[in-house]
């Protein structure tokens, strides 16, 4: 339990988020609330979730680690339950309900509405896994997640931004570990062969292994998942039309191949100079030198 301890979770949520009325009944969100409770686990360990259970149920108030926590819960969870309550749903159907002086938004209202709220989710994740890191939280420290993501060869936030900024998102950068981890072991173990067992050791090797790894990631992240499970900013990387809600995302295939084309051609040459520094080649000459064997000469 990470809310309503006291039969307050509407107050809480209320002062938590600043996104929901104290007076709602708790019971109408309880159940979305324990949704993104699950969803939150999945991306941060639920070894993390556990703990803050844990010191909000034996604590008196709740602590920074739990409000922590609790944060992207309760924003995914307001997120959720807002798109259902759009409408309400009776024995009779489905019905809209107004005062005299409310109207319904238009769609589009609603599309803005829907993406501005899920912002404030990734926000709230981006401050959960600063805490998390920052305060080096032993449930955090100790987690499968964590231990599995040290196999990465983008050790930090930091290194990756300098190959592929993501505005300081924590989000995007845990969220992409999984690809960063998949491009190692799938492209760049075999094609070091040998040399990848001391590529932590080999400065040349990493600074050129890291870029493929972060680019490949990113690549891998826009042909497999949909631009909505991007901050927005970061979504517009791909297409410069893309506002984010559905009328627009239709239309913007071809912004996202011809950007992806971009990457994929960073990525062969990153490939073709991976293999010169193995291979301990030099420089390519464009001329052949000067030898009666291979009747070919330059002239000055």
């Amino acid at each position: 339990m990470l809310f309503d301890k006291k039969n307050g979770g509407s107050s809480e949520l209320a002062e938590l988020t600043g996104q929901w009325y104290a007076s709602t009944p708790y019971r109408l969100i309880g159940s979305e609330i324990d949704f993104a409770k699950r969803e939150v686990a999945s991306l941060v360990g639920s070894d993390v979730v556990s703990a803050a259970e844990s010191e909000y149920e034996s604590g008196q108030a709740a602590s920074g680690f739990v409000n922590a926590v609790r944060l992207p819960i309760a924003f995914l969870a307001i997120s959720r339950y807002a798109a259902l309550s759009v409408v309400s749903h009776e024995g009779t159907g489905r019905k809209v309900k107004m005062d005299d002086n409310e109207k319904m938004p238009f769609e589009w209202m609603i599309d803005r509405d829907d993406r501005a709220m899920k912002e404030r989710y990734y926000r709230a994740m981006d401050s959960l896994y600063e805490y998390l890191d920052g305060n080096k939280v032993k449930a955090w420290v100790s987690s499968g997640m964590k231990k599995a993501l040290s196999e990465s060869i983008v050790p930090s936030l930091t290194e990756f931004e300098r190959v592929y900024p993501i505005d300081g998102s924590y989000y995007v950068y845990y969220k992409l570990q999984r690809l960063v981890i998949e491009a190692q072991k799938i492209e760049l173990e075999p094609f070091f062969g040998d040399a990848w067992k001391d590529i932590r050791s080999n400065d040349q090797l990493l600074y050129l292994a890291r870029p493929y790894a972060i680019l490949r990631a990113v690549t891998m992240a826009a042909s497999r998942w949909s631009l909505e499970v991007f901050p927005l900013e970061i979504a517009k990387r791909f297409s410069v039309s893309y506002q984010g809600n559905r009328e627009s995302s239709a239309a913007v295939s071809g912004e996202i191949d011809w950007y992806l084309g971009k990457l994929e051609k960073q990525i062969k040459d990153l490939r073709h100079k991976i293999r010169l520094s193995i291979d301990g080649a030099a420089e390519e000459k464009l001329l052949p030198e000067n030898d009666s064997s291979n009747k070919f000469f330059t002239v000055l």
